[in-house]
């Protein structure tokens, strides 16, 4: 092995073509060195075909001229080695040399089995000197060529890549934003139809609490004025009356009855608000300053009985946050969906965690990052999919509308931020809300 003539790799913009030579006659490979060495300067001889595999996995040679007649490994054998271990593309980043067999036998049959092993030429003994350069020169030209075509498919396919991803991000916003347009449809007439008689049992109800208050300030009264009816008998039929219908008890439990009623209707004209949400652009509502960090604290504070019990609260409010830009009340709302919700998948078996965080992303970006994690359940892609279709719910028939996390993507969507989420199942999930500052 000539160690003179393997001069060290260069990957530059400047690389040159490597060659190795492979005979087992010393005189053909210092005959061929000596023709080469004037055009190329990057020359390796080895003497056997088993120094040739080796070599090849040392460096990555641009062509191999290779004799057929060796020790250790024939020629034939390198090809079929090289053959059956060759891969698209070597961790190098260059393909398998191209190979030009010289050899004395000028039989049809072996120029037929080398070219079929995948020699791209074959040159018989004695040659040429021009011949030979000539030979070595196309090759290189057309393996050059071949890598330059590799590169730009590599940088086209990239490309390719990046654009799908970019239009199938692209068409997921558009099926969300359809599902938002569609919704604002269907809500627009499902709160018109619905606003009205709810708003009619709610005065009702609240007529009816009036009225209840002053039938029991009338019970009262006849109570205290029962020892003073001298009618024996009407005194008797008096008390059997409040007996009967057992008063102390109706008194109590009217009361809660209208309670009850019209808490379950301003539930409901609250889903009607958040409908409405959807078939109204928040320009239309009032635009303020909103701090979140107040935001985040007062919903905690409303919300602290659904909490408390479940989980540990964790915070982390960066402070001097500027206030956003903002409808207060759709802010309020996201927050009180999202951490309700980290509250909700905590499993009743084990008391959880809840991380809040908020960041300043300013000067990268004019927004503020608000981050709630939760050690909860967690989400399997599937679910994950469709948290965010409206009326889409895990909870059992009862205790959601499938509208919270709904709402929440509209209203943040509206005001030109955005919402993220990623989850696992038996991790927790961890939802990362994204507000401009301002809107201007």
């Amino acid at each position: 092995m000539d160690e003179r003539m393997m001069p060290p790799v260069d990957d530059d913009a400047s690389y040159s073509p490597s060659i190795l030579i492979v005979d087992d006659s010393s005189v053909n490979r210092k005959v061929m060195s000596f023709i080469l060495q004037s055009a190329y300067d990057r020359l390796h001889t080895v003497d056997d075909g088993q120094q040739c595999l080796d070599a090849l996995n040392q460096t990555p040679f641009d062509l191999v001229l290779l004799d057929l007649n060796m020790p250790a490994k024939n020629g034939f054998e390198v090809l079929q080695t090289v053959r059956a271990t060759a891969t698209p593309k070597s961790d190098s980043g260059r393909h398998t040399p191209a190979f030009i067999v010289v050899s004395a036998d000028n039989n049809p049959d072996t120029i037929s089995r080398a070219l079929q092993l995948g020699a791209a030429d074959y040159v018989t003994t004695p040659f040429n000197r021009d011949e030979l350069l000539a030979r070595v020169k196309t090759h290189l030209a057309l393996r050059s060529r071949e890598q330059d075509l590799e590169a730009r498919v590599q940088q086209r396919t990239s490309e390719l890549e990046a654009t799908n991803q970019a239009l199938q991000k692209a068409q997921n916003q558009l099926i969300q934003a359809e599902k938002m347009v569609s919704l604002g449809q269907l809500s627009a007439g499902i709160a018109h139809e619905i606003n009205n008689p709810i708003g009619y049992i709610l005065s009702n109800l609240d007529s009816l609490q009036d009225y209840m208050q002053d039938v029991v300030k009338l019970i009262g009264q006849y109570q205290q004025a029962e020892p003073y009816i001298s009618d024996a008998s009407a005194r008797k039929q008096l008390q059997n009356l409040q007996d009967s219908i057992n008063v102390p008890f109706l008194k109590e439990d009217v009361q809660q009855l209208i309670t009850d009623s019209l808490s379950g209707a301003r539930q409901v004209k609250q889903i009607i608000a958040d409908l409405k949400v959807f078939a109204h652009h928040p320009q239309n509502r009032q635009w303020e300053k909103v701090s979140l960090e107040s935001c985040i604290r007062s919903v905690l504070n409303m919300i602290k009985n659904e909490i408390k019990y479940k989980a540990e609260i964790h915070l982390d409010l960066e402070a001097a946050l500027p206030s956003i830009d903002g409808v207060t009340t759709q802010i309020y709302q996201v927050m009180t969906n999202l951490l309700v919700n980290a509250a909700q998948a905590i499993p009743v078996d084990r008391h959880g965690d809840v991380f809040i965080q908020t960041r300043n992303l300013q000067p990268a970006e004019d927004a503020i990052e608000i981050s709630i994690r939760d050690t909860g359940t967690g989400m399997d892609d599937d679910v994950l999919s469709k948290i965010f279709d409206p009326f889409f719910t895990t909870k059992e028939v009862g205790q959601g509308t499938g509208l919270g996390l709904s709402v929440s993507y509209g209203f943040i969507e509206a005001h030109h931020g955005r919402i993220e989420v990623h989850s696992e199942p038996g991790r927790g999930s961890h939802f990362v809300v994204t507000l401009p500052i301002s809107q201007h």
